[in-house]
Protein backbone atom coordinates (compact mmCIF):
# COMPACT_ATOMS: atom_id res chain seq x y z
CA UNK A 1 0.00 0.00 0.00
CA UNK A 2 1.42 3.12 -0.95
CA UNK A 3 1.44 6.06 1.66
CA UNK A 4 2.32 9.96 1.66
CA UNK A 5 5.14 11.57 3.53
CA UNK A 6 3.38 14.54 5.85
CA UNK A 7 4.47 17.65 5.02
CA UNK A 8 6.03 18.16 8.62
CA UNK A 9 8.63 14.75 8.04
CA UNK A 10 11.74 15.75 6.74
CA UNK A 11 13.49 14.70 3.83
CA UNK A 12 15.17 11.59 3.51
CA UNK A 13 18.65 12.38 3.02
CA UNK A 14 21.21 10.41 1.47
CA UNK A 15 24.22 9.97 3.32
CA UNK A 16 25.66 6.93 1.16
CA UNK A 17 26.17 8.89 -1.84
CA UNK A 18 27.06 12.04 -0.19
CA UNK A 19 30.43 10.33 1.03
CA UNK A 20 33.66 10.09 -1.21
CA UNK A 21 34.59 7.14 -3.72
CA UNK A 22 37.99 6.87 -1.18
CA UNK A 23 36.28 6.47 1.90
CA UNK A 24 33.87 3.95 0.28
CA UNK A 25 36.70 2.05 -1.15
CA UNK A 26 38.27 1.89 2.32
CA UNK A 27 34.21 0.68 3.55
CA UNK A 28 34.25 -2.12 1.57
CA UNK A 29 37.44 -3.38 2.07
CA UNK A 30 36.52 -4.07 5.25
CA UNK A 31 34.03 -6.46 3.89
CA UNK A 32 34.57 -10.24 2.29
CA UNK A 33 35.14 -9.56 -1.42
CA UNK A 34 31.96 -11.98 -2.10
CA UNK A 35 30.02 -9.32 -0.33
CA UNK A 36 31.03 -5.79 -1.52
CA UNK A 37 30.86 -7.14 -4.80
CA UNK A 38 26.85 -7.37 -4.08
CA UNK A 39 27.47 -3.61 -4.13
CA UNK A 40 27.27 -3.25 -7.70
CA UNK A 41 23.41 -3.47 -8.19
CA UNK A 42 23.01 -0.40 -5.74
CA UNK A 43 23.67 1.97 -8.88
CA UNK A 44 25.77 2.98 -11.55
CA UNK A 45 28.55 4.40 -9.23
CA UNK A 46 28.80 1.26 -7.44
CA UNK A 47 29.00 -1.08 -10.40
CA UNK A 48 33.02 -1.10 -10.13
CA UNK A 49 33.92 0.89 -6.97
CA UNK A 50 34.19 -2.45 -5.06
CA UNK A 51 37.17 -3.43 -7.95
CA UNK A 52 38.83 -1.03 -6.11
CA UNK A 53 39.08 -2.02 -2.84
CA UNK A 54 43.25 -2.35 -1.55
CA UNK A 55 41.87 -5.99 0.18
CA UNK A 56 40.80 -8.94 -1.64
CA UNK A 57 38.92 -11.62 0.54
CA UNK A 58 38.15 -14.90 -1.61
CA UNK A 59 36.88 -18.06 -0.22
CA UNK A 60 37.19 -20.98 -2.41
CA UNK A 61 34.43 -23.10 -1.23
CA UNK A 62 31.67 -20.32 -1.41
CA UNK A 63 31.78 -20.84 -5.13
CA UNK A 64 31.21 -23.06 -7.80
CA UNK A 65 34.99 -22.79 -9.71
CA UNK A 66 33.18 -20.93 -12.95
CA UNK A 67 31.76 -18.18 -9.94
CA UNK A 68 35.14 -18.10 -8.33
CA UNK A 69 37.22 -17.69 -11.07
CA UNK A 70 34.23 -14.60 -12.41
CA UNK A 71 34.75 -12.74 -8.79
CA UNK A 72 38.82 -13.60 -8.64
CA UNK A 73 39.08 -11.96 -12.45
CA UNK A 74 36.71 -8.83 -11.49
CA UNK A 75 38.51 -8.16 -8.47
CA UNK A 76 42.49 -9.11 -8.95
CA UNK A 77 43.14 -10.15 -12.65
CA UNK A 78 41.94 -6.92 -14.19
CA UNK A 79 43.14 -4.90 -11.84
CA UNK A 80 46.10 -2.82 -12.89
CA UNK A 81 49.11 -1.65 -10.99
CA UNK A 82 47.61 1.87 -11.21
CA UNK A 83 44.97 0.16 -8.45
CA UNK A 84 47.65 -1.42 -6.27
CA UNK A 85 46.84 -4.49 -3.95
CA UNK A 86 47.86 -4.37 -0.39
CA UNK A 87 45.96 -7.59 1.39
CA UNK A 88 44.86 -10.99 0.35
CA UNK A 89 43.02 -13.66 1.41
CA UNK A 90 42.70 -16.83 -0.08
CA UNK A 91 40.93 -19.91 1.12
CA UNK A 92 40.94 -22.70 -1.07
CA UNK A 93 39.88 -26.07 -0.05
CA UNK A 94 40.90 -27.95 -3.48
CA UNK A 95 44.16 -27.57 -5.70
CA UNK A 96 42.77 -29.31 -9.00
CA UNK A 97 42.86 -25.44 -9.62
CA UNK A 98 46.33 -25.21 -8.38
CA UNK A 99 47.60 -23.17 -11.70
CA UNK A 100 44.79 -20.87 -11.47
CA UNK A 101 45.15 -20.30 -8.24
CA UNK A 102 49.03 -19.81 -9.08
CA UNK A 103 48.32 -17.23 -11.56
CA UNK A 104 46.31 -15.01 -9.01
CA UNK A 105 49.31 -15.03 -6.51
CA UNK A 106 51.92 -14.09 -9.48
CA UNK A 107 49.39 -11.31 -10.77
CA UNK A 108 48.96 -10.09 -6.77
CA UNK A 109 52.88 -9.73 -6.90
CA UNK A 110 53.08 -7.57 -9.76
CA UNK A 111 50.34 -5.03 -7.77
CA UNK A 112 52.28 -4.73 -5.19
CA UNK A 113 50.91 -7.28 -2.59
CA UNK A 114 52.02 -6.63 0.90
CA UNK A 115 50.05 -8.75 3.28
CA UNK A 116 48.89 -12.78 1.85
CA UNK A 117 47.06 -15.01 4.16
CA UNK A 118 46.62 -18.51 2.67
CA UNK A 119 44.53 -21.00 4.42
CA UNK A 120 42.12 -23.81 4.17
CA UNK A 121 41.66 -27.65 4.38
CA UNK A 122 43.92 -29.02 1.64
CA UNK A 123 45.05 -32.79 3.05
CA UNK A 124 43.72 -34.52 0.12
CA UNK A 125 45.81 -32.27 -2.42
CA UNK A 126 48.66 -33.42 -4.48
CA UNK A 127 51.99 -32.52 -2.96
CA UNK A 128 52.98 -30.94 -6.32
CA UNK A 129 50.17 -28.31 -6.17
CA UNK A 130 50.40 -27.94 -2.95
CA UNK A 131 54.50 -27.14 -3.17
CA UNK A 132 53.92 -25.53 -6.74
CA UNK A 133 51.77 -22.45 -4.58
CA UNK A 134 54.41 -22.39 -2.16
CA UNK A 135 57.35 -21.58 -4.30
CA UNK A 136 55.02 -19.05 -5.94
CA UNK A 137 54.61 -17.48 -2.61
CA UNK A 138 58.18 -17.07 -1.45
CA UNK A 139 59.05 -15.53 -4.38
CA UNK A 140 56.61 -12.07 -4.08
CA UNK A 141 58.85 -9.87 -3.33
CA UNK A 142 57.08 -6.98 -1.63
CA UNK A 143 54.90 -9.55 0.98
CA UNK A 144 55.47 -7.64 4.45
CA UNK A 145 53.34 -10.42 6.48
CA UNK A 146 52.74 -14.26 5.11
CA UNK A 147 50.27 -16.44 7.18
CA UNK A 148 50.16 -20.32 5.94
CA UNK A 149 47.97 -22.19 7.69
CA UNK A 150 46.43 -25.16 5.35
CA UNK A 151 45.61 -28.03 6.60
CA UNK A 152 48.26 -29.86 5.25
CA UNK A 153 50.63 -33.02 6.17
CA UNK A 154 53.81 -30.67 5.83
CA UNK A 155 54.87 -27.99 3.47
CA UNK A 156 58.50 -27.93 1.91
CA UNK A 157 59.58 -24.93 1.95
CA UNK A 158 61.58 -23.55 -0.99
CA UNK A 159 65.93 -23.70 -0.80
CA UNK A 160 65.42 -19.79 -2.26
CA UNK A 161 62.90 -16.84 -1.51
CA UNK A 162 63.23 -13.49 -2.41
CA UNK A 163 61.11 -12.24 0.60
CA UNK A 164 63.86 -9.65 1.72
CA UNK A 165 60.89 -7.67 2.91
CA UNK A 166 58.95 -9.50 5.07
CA UNK A 167 58.41 -8.30 8.70
CA UNK A 168 55.57 -11.28 9.97
CA UNK A 169 55.66 -15.16 8.78
CA UNK A 170 52.76 -17.65 10.12
CA UNK A 171 53.28 -21.06 9.67
CA UNK A 172 50.62 -23.58 11.24
CA UNK A 173 51.60 -26.69 8.84
CA UNK A 174 54.11 -28.97 10.02
CA UNK A 175 57.92 -27.64 8.60
CA UNK A 176 61.43 -29.30 8.99
CA UNK A 177 63.46 -27.55 11.43
CA UNK A 178 66.03 -27.59 8.74
CA UNK A 179 64.36 -25.63 6.41
CA UNK A 180 63.03 -23.42 9.20
CA UNK A 181 66.76 -22.36 10.04
CA UNK A 182 68.01 -21.64 6.53
CA UNK A 183 65.09 -19.64 5.97
CA UNK A 184 65.92 -17.64 8.32
CA UNK A 185 69.34 -16.87 7.52
CA UNK A 186 67.63 -15.22 4.22
CA UNK A 187 64.76 -13.26 5.94
CA UNK A 188 66.54 -9.86 7.07
CA UNK A 189 63.86 -8.21 8.00
CA UNK A 190 61.35 -10.36 10.01
CA UNK A 191 60.04 -9.10 13.07
CA UNK A 192 57.41 -11.51 14.27
CA UNK A 193 57.23 -15.65 13.66
CA UNK A 194 55.16 -17.91 14.52
CA UNK A 195 55.71 -21.57 13.65
CA UNK A 196 52.46 -24.22 14.69
CA UNK A 197 54.79 -27.71 14.41
CA UNK A 198 58.41 -27.89 13.53
CA UNK A 199 59.40 -31.26 12.91
CA UNK A 200 63.05 -32.02 14.00
CA UNK A 201 64.34 -34.65 11.77
CA UNK A 202 68.12 -34.98 13.16
CA UNK A 203 69.00 -35.86 16.86
CA UNK A 204 71.34 -32.56 16.62
CA UNK A 205 70.60 -29.73 18.53
CA UNK A 206 68.13 -27.31 16.39
CA UNK A 207 69.81 -23.70 16.62
CA UNK A 208 66.41 -21.13 15.49
CA UNK A 209 68.95 -17.90 15.00
CA UNK A 210 67.55 -14.28 13.66
CA UNK A 211 68.98 -10.61 14.54
CA UNK A 212 65.72 -9.18 13.91
CA UNK A 213 62.90 -11.19 15.12
CA UNK A 214 60.91 -9.70 17.98
CA UNK A 215 58.23 -12.10 19.28
CA UNK A 216 58.79 -15.73 18.54
CA UNK A 217 55.62 -18.41 19.19
CA UNK A 218 56.12 -21.93 19.46
CA UNK A 219 53.40 -23.99 19.42
CA UNK A 220 54.57 -27.39 19.35
CA UNK A 221 57.90 -29.41 18.46
CA UNK A 222 58.06 -32.67 16.93
CA UNK A 223 61.51 -34.84 17.04
CA UNK A 224 61.01 -37.14 14.18
CA UNK A 225 61.63 -40.50 15.65
CA UNK A 226 63.14 -39.33 19.04
CA UNK A 227 62.50 -39.00 22.59
CA UNK A 228 63.90 -36.19 23.54
CA UNK A 229 64.99 -33.11 21.76
CA UNK A 230 67.07 -29.51 21.58
CA UNK A 231 66.49 -26.25 20.58
CA UNK A 232 69.26 -23.49 20.97
CA UNK A 233 67.70 -19.72 20.27
CA UNK A 234 69.94 -17.31 19.64
CA UNK A 235 67.42 -14.02 18.89
CA UNK A 236 69.69 -11.00 20.66
CA UNK A 237 66.23 -8.73 19.77
CA UNK A 238 64.11 -10.77 20.66
CA UNK A 239 61.25 -9.13 23.62
CA UNK A 240 58.15 -11.68 24.17
CA UNK A 241 58.33 -15.74 23.59
CA UNK A 242 55.32 -17.69 23.62
CA UNK A 243 56.03 -21.55 24.37
CA UNK A 244 53.03 -24.26 23.91
CA UNK A 245 53.92 -27.98 23.63
CA UNK A 246 50.97 -30.94 22.03
CA UNK A 247 50.51 -33.52 25.19
CA UNK A 248 52.03 -36.34 23.84
CA UNK A 249 55.13 -35.47 22.87
CA UNK A 250 58.15 -34.72 24.54
CA UNK A 251 59.28 -31.35 25.62
CA UNK A 252 62.10 -29.68 24.13
CA UNK A 253 65.26 -28.76 25.89
CA UNK A 254 65.85 -25.60 25.18
CA UNK A 255 68.99 -23.16 25.77
CA UNK A 256 68.82 -19.27 24.58
CA UNK A 257 70.89 -16.69 24.42
CA UNK A 258 67.91 -13.90 24.62
CA UNK A 259 69.57 -10.77 26.82
CA UNK A 260 66.35 -8.55 25.82
CA UNK A 261 63.64 -10.81 26.34
CA UNK A 262 60.82 -9.19 28.45
CA UNK A 263 57.72 -10.64 28.45
CA UNK A 264 57.13 -15.02 28.39
CA UNK A 265 53.91 -16.76 28.32
CA UNK A 266 54.65 -20.95 28.92
CA UNK A 267 51.64 -23.46 28.55
CA UNK A 268 52.59 -27.28 29.12
CA UNK A 269 49.57 -29.22 29.50
CA UNK A 270 50.39 -32.65 30.34
CA UNK A 271 53.64 -33.07 32.46
CA UNK A 272 55.45 -35.48 33.43
CA UNK A 273 58.35 -36.14 35.60
CA UNK A 274 60.87 -36.50 32.78
CA UNK A 275 59.76 -33.28 31.56
CA UNK A 276 61.00 -31.05 34.73
CA UNK A 277 65.02 -30.71 33.18
CA UNK A 278 63.63 -29.24 30.52
CA UNK A 279 61.39 -27.03 32.58
CA UNK A 280 64.32 -26.14 34.83
CA UNK A 281 66.41 -25.62 31.62
CA UNK A 282 63.88 -23.26 30.10
CA UNK A 283 63.27 -21.20 33.33
CA UNK A 284 67.26 -20.47 33.24
CA UNK A 285 67.22 -19.36 29.46
CA UNK A 286 64.76 -16.28 30.41
CA UNK A 287 65.51 -15.00 33.97
CA UNK A 288 66.01 -11.67 32.07
CA UNK A 289 61.71 -11.42 31.77
CA UNK A 290 59.81 -8.66 33.14
CA UNK A 291 56.44 -10.49 32.74
CA UNK A 292 55.93 -14.36 33.35
CA UNK A 293 52.87 -16.69 32.24
CA UNK A 294 52.93 -20.27 33.36
CA UNK A 295 50.35 -22.79 32.90
CA UNK A 296 51.41 -26.40 33.64
CA UNK A 297 49.06 -29.11 34.16
CA UNK A 298 51.06 -32.47 35.70
CA UNK A 299 49.79 -35.51 34.64
CA UNK A 300 51.49 -38.34 36.95
CA UNK A 301 50.05 -40.90 40.02
CA UNK A 302 51.77 -38.71 42.27
CA UNK A 303 52.84 -35.05 42.95
CA UNK A 304 56.04 -33.86 41.92
CA UNK A 305 57.75 -30.52 41.77
CA UNK A 306 57.31 -28.81 38.32
CA UNK A 307 59.02 -25.78 38.60
CA UNK A 308 62.93 -27.00 39.79
CA UNK A 309 65.03 -30.25 39.72
CA UNK A 310 65.48 -31.88 42.82
CA UNK A 311 68.39 -30.52 44.94
CA UNK A 312 68.87 -27.08 42.89
CA UNK A 313 67.67 -23.73 43.56
CA UNK A 314 65.95 -21.51 42.10
CA UNK A 315 67.04 -19.24 39.26
CA UNK A 316 67.75 -15.78 39.98
CA UNK A 317 64.91 -13.38 38.32
CA UNK A 318 66.30 -10.14 38.38
CA UNK A 319 63.81 -8.24 36.48
CA UNK A 320 60.80 -10.08 37.20
CA UNK A 321 57.92 -7.57 37.95
CA UNK A 322 54.36 -9.31 36.95
CA UNK A 323 54.03 -13.12 38.04
CA UNK A 324 51.04 -15.11 36.93
CA UNK A 325 51.36 -18.92 37.67
CA UNK A 326 48.42 -21.42 37.13
CA UNK A 327 49.41 -24.65 38.16
CA UNK A 328 48.04 -27.32 41.20
CA UNK A 329 49.95 -25.46 44.24
CA UNK A 330 50.60 -28.82 46.53
CA UNK A 331 53.49 -28.91 48.66
CA UNK A 332 55.96 -29.34 46.39
CA UNK A 333 55.21 -26.71 44.19
CA UNK A 334 54.18 -24.35 46.87
CA UNK A 335 57.91 -24.66 48.17
CA UNK A 336 59.23 -24.49 44.16
CA UNK A 337 57.30 -20.74 44.30
CA UNK A 338 58.22 -19.65 47.38
CA UNK A 339 61.71 -20.22 46.38
CA UNK A 340 61.09 -18.93 43.18
CA UNK A 341 59.52 -15.82 45.25
CA UNK A 342 62.42 -15.14 47.18
CA UNK A 343 64.30 -14.95 44.37
CA UNK A 344 62.31 -12.03 42.18
CA UNK A 345 63.61 -8.54 44.47
CA UNK A 346 61.90 -6.56 41.70
CA UNK A 347 58.61 -8.38 42.05
CA UNK A 348 55.39 -5.81 41.56
CA UNK A 349 52.47 -7.96 40.96
CA UNK A 350 51.43 -11.67 41.69
CA UNK A 351 48.96 -13.66 40.55
CA UNK A 352 49.24 -17.59 41.83
CA UNK A 353 45.48 -20.13 40.51
CA UNK A 354 45.30 -23.48 41.87
CA UNK A 355 44.65 -25.93 39.55
CA UNK A 356 43.72 -28.99 40.18
CA UNK A 357 45.29 -32.35 38.35
CA UNK A 358 44.18 -33.93 34.80
CA UNK A 359 41.63 -36.83 35.33
CA UNK A 360 43.77 -39.57 34.83
CA UNK A 361 45.77 -37.81 37.73
CA UNK A 362 42.29 -37.60 39.63
CA UNK A 363 41.76 -41.70 38.77
CA UNK A 364 44.83 -42.34 40.38
CA UNK A 365 44.68 -40.30 43.49
CA UNK A 366 43.28 -42.92 45.43
CA UNK A 367 46.93 -44.86 45.27
CA UNK A 368 48.36 -42.04 47.72
CA UNK A 369 46.47 -39.72 50.29
CA UNK A 370 44.44 -36.60 49.37
CA UNK A 371 45.84 -34.22 51.02
CA UNK A 372 49.35 -34.49 49.19
CA UNK A 373 47.62 -32.81 46.14
CA UNK A 374 45.58 -30.44 48.59
CA UNK A 375 46.79 -26.98 47.93
CA UNK A 376 48.73 -24.88 50.13
CA UNK A 377 47.78 -21.81 48.81
CA UNK A 378 45.86 -19.37 51.78
CA UNK A 379 42.71 -18.66 50.91
CA UNK A 380 41.73 -15.05 49.71
CA UNK A 381 39.27 -12.50 50.30
CA UNK A 382 36.78 -14.71 48.55
CA UNK A 383 37.61 -17.76 50.04
CA UNK A 384 38.69 -19.64 47.09
CA UNK A 385 42.46 -20.34 46.17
Amino acid sequence: MATSQSPTEPTPIDHLSSLPDALLVTILSFLPTEIAARTSVLSRRFQHLWKASPAVDLAFHKFKFQSFEAVASGALLSRQPSNPLLRLHLNVTSLIYSTFISSLLTHAHSLGLRRLTLNGDILQADDEDIQSIVRTVFFISSLESLSISLDAFSIVLPSATSLTHLKSLFITPPVISAQVVRLLLELCCLDHLRLSELIQSSAAMVNLSSSTVKRLELFAICPFGQETCSVGLLMPSLEFLFLSQRSSWPLPCIRADIPLLRKSVIKLPLLRHRHVTAVAQLLNSITHVEELSLDLNESEGYPFCNLLEPGKEAPVFPNLKHLDAHMCFHELNFEAAVSLLCRSPALQSLKLVHKDADEFTLWTREKRKMYDWRSKLPRNVNGNR
